[in-house]
């Protein structure tokens, strides 16, 4: 019956070993794209919010918002060249993210 623990007890590890570094990887992406809009809007802080993977996971669509205002403006961040685009007008965003 031991030989049948140790099997067992691996695969649950590895399975818990690759979650987690996909919550934590998932996690990395959001602080990224919430400084990287920071810094493109030249404020300290920003809230991000309703992330939706677009693209086949190479790009999110999402709100931010800036520390201290009320209201939430849209956003597209590309994966692939890490950049961020704040203007719904734009080719990408409206490519993307305006379904």
């Amino acid at each position: 019956m031991h030989n049948v623990y140790v099997p067992v007890v691996g695969i649950l590890l590895v399975f818990g070993a690759i979650f987690g570094y996909q919550a934590f990887n998932d996690s990395q992406v959001d602080d990224n794209v919430a400084q990287l809009i920071a810094t493109q809007r030249g404020v300290e802080k920003v809230e991000v919010k309703d992330l939706d993977s677009v693209q086949k996971g190479y790009g999110l669509c999402g709100q931010y918002r800036v520390a201290g205002e009320t209201a939430y403006a849209p956003f597209y961040y590309s994966q692939v060249d890490d950049r961020v685009t704040l203007d719904t007008q734009a080719k990408s965003y409206q490519k993307y993210c305006s379904r």
